[in-house]
C-alpha cells in the first residue's frame, strides 16, 4: 500500500525534487486538501506522472533489426527479427521475440511517470505511435500511391471489443465508411467471399478498384496492472484485453486445450487453430508473444485471401498491419506492423515511406504521452488544482 506522503505526489503530478519537497512539505499540513487528493487518486485509474525529462526520439522504424527485448528473450526455434534475417518485404518475424522465461508482468504501468512509460512502451512494442497519428501517417503513404476516400474502400479487422471501436470510428471520420471484415481477436475468417463483397463496394476510378486493408490485433498496457490489464468504464474491478488471447495463453500454459472445431465457440476455435501453428513444439510465449504471434497470422491470413480475391488485372490494393495497444490515460496506440501495395502481381513495401512520414513531422511518442499527463493533470479533478499547488503541475 501506498503511503499517505505517496498518494499525495502521485496526485500532485509533481516534477523536480525542489518542488516536490515544497509542495510535500504544504501539503502535509493541509489536512482537508490531503483527503481530497486521496479521493481524487482513488477516482483516477488511469492517472500517472508527467515527467520533466522527456527521453530522447527513438527509432520509429516499421522492422527494428534487434529490439531491446528480442535479445533477452529468446527461446527454441525463435522466430523473431534477431534470430532471422528480416526484410521489409517478408511476413513479421517478432512472433516469438517474447517468451515466457522472461514474464511481461515485469513490465507494470502502476505507478510510472510518462517518461517511464514512454520507455516500456517502446520496449515492448517498437515504434508505437498514438492511434491518430498512425491514421493519418499510413493514410498520407497511402494516399501518395493514389488510395484516397474517393478511390479506395477500406476493409477493416480489429477485435470485436467495444474499447477497439476508437479507431474505426477515427478511420471512418477521414476515410468514410469501411467494409467489416474482422472476427473474434482481431482474426479474419470471412474468407475469399467477404473479400469479394467488400471489394465489390469500391469506387472505381481509372478502370481499377481500389482497397486498403487495416488489420491487426489488440493488447492492453495502460495504468491497471501488468500487460493486458486495463480499467473499463462502469466495472468496478479490474478487467482484461485481448480476451481470447489472453485465455489462449493460459491454455498454453496449462498444457491442455481443445484444438477441435467447437461449434457453440467458432472463432475462438480458429483462433487457437491459427494461433498455435505459429508456435514451434514447446514453447510458451507470454501474451506479447502471443500477441505478436496473432498479428502474424492476420497479415498472413488478408495477404493469402486477397491474393485469391482480388482481380489483378482491374484492382490493386494496400495491406496496413499492426497491433492496437490501449494505453494510459485512454489513449490508444498503434505498432506498425507493415505496409505493402499489391499492383499487378508485385508487391511494393511501402515501409520506407512510413518512416520518411514520420521523420518530417518530427513525431515523438514520448513528447506525446508526457503532453497528454500535463494536460491530464489539470482536468482530472475537473478544474485546476487550488493555487498553493497549481505551481508545481
Amino acid at each position: 500500500m501506498c503511503s499517505l506522503r505517496e498518494r499525495i505526489l502521485e496526485v500532485l503530478y509533481i516534477q523536480g525534487a525542489e518542488d516536490r519537497q515544497a509542495s510535500l512539505d504544504l501539503t502535509m499540513h493541509q489536512t482537508v486538501f490531503a483527503a481530497w487528493a486521496l479521493a481524487l487518486c482513488a477516482s483516477s485509474a488511469h492517472a500517472f506522472m508527467p515527467s520533466s525529462a522527456v527521453p530522447t526520439r527513438a527509432s520509429v522504424s516499421l522492422r527494428p533489426a534487434t529490439s531491446p527485448l528480442a535479445k533477452r528473450l529468446h527461446a527454441p526455434g525463435c522466430s523473431c527479427a534477431t534470430c532471422l534475417p528480416c526484410s521489409r518485404t517478408s511476413s513479421a518475424k517478432l512472433s516469438m521475440a517474447f517468451d515466457r522465461g522472461a514474464d511481461d508482468g515485469s513490465f507494470r504501468g502502476e505507478g510510472m511517470d510518462s517518461a517511464t512509460y514512454s520507455e516500456s512502451l517502446n520496449e515492448l512494442f517498437p515504434g508505437a505511435v498514438d492511434e491518430a497519428k498512425f491514421i493519418e501517417t499510413m493514410g498520407r503513404v497511402a494516399q501518395s500511391e493514389g488510395f484516397n476516400p474517393k478511390s479506395a474502400i477500406n476493409l477493416v479487422s480489429t477485435c470485436r471489443d467495444e474499447i477497439c471501436r476508437p479507431f474505426t470510428e477515427k478511420l471512418d471520420a477521414a476515410w468514410a465508411q469501411h467494409f467489416n471484415i474482422a472476427s473474434l481477436g482481431g482474426m479474419v475468417f470471412c474468407g475469399k467471399t467477404g473479400f469479394g463483397a467488400g471489394m465489390a463496394h469500391s469506387p472505381q476510378v481509372g478502370g481499377k478498384e481500389r482497397y486498403v486493408f487495416w488489420v491487426g490485433p489488440h493488447i492492453a498496457f495502460g495504468t491497471g496492472g501488468s500487460v493486458g490489464q486495463i480499467w473499463r468504464p462502469g466495472r468496478e474491478g479490474i478487467s482484461s484485453a485481448c480476451g481470447a488471447l489472453i485465455a489462449l495463453n493460459g491454455e498454453i500454459e496449462r498444457s491442455k486445450m481443445n484444438v477441435g472445431l467447437d461449434p457453440v465457440d467458432t472463432e475462438m476455435s480458429l483462433l487457437r487453430q491459427q494461433v498455435m501453428g505459429k508456435l514451434t513444439y514447446g514453447q510458451k510465449p507470454n501474451l506479447v508473444g502471443i500477441t505478436y504471434a496473432a498479428h502474424d497470422c492476420i497479415l498472413d491470413q488478408v495477404t493469402l485471401t486477397a491474393e485469391v480475391a482480388a482481380n489483378k488485372e482491374t484492382s490493386e490494393y494496400i495491406i496496413i498491419s499492426g497491433i492496437q495497444v490501449h494505453g494510459a490515460l485512454g489513449q490508444n496506440f498503434w505498432w506498425p506492423g507493415s505496409v505493402t501495395k499489391y499492383a499487378n502481381g508485385v508487391a511494393t513495401d511501402l515501409s520506407a515511406k512510413y518512416d520518411a512520414a514520420i521523420e518530417e513531422q518530427g513525431y515523438d511518442v514520448a513528447s506525446f504521452i508526457n503532453g497528454q499527463a500535463l494536460a491530464h493533470a489539470q482536468t482530472s479533478a475537473g478544474m485546476r488544482l487550488p493555487g498553493f499547488a497549481s505551481g508545481s503541475v
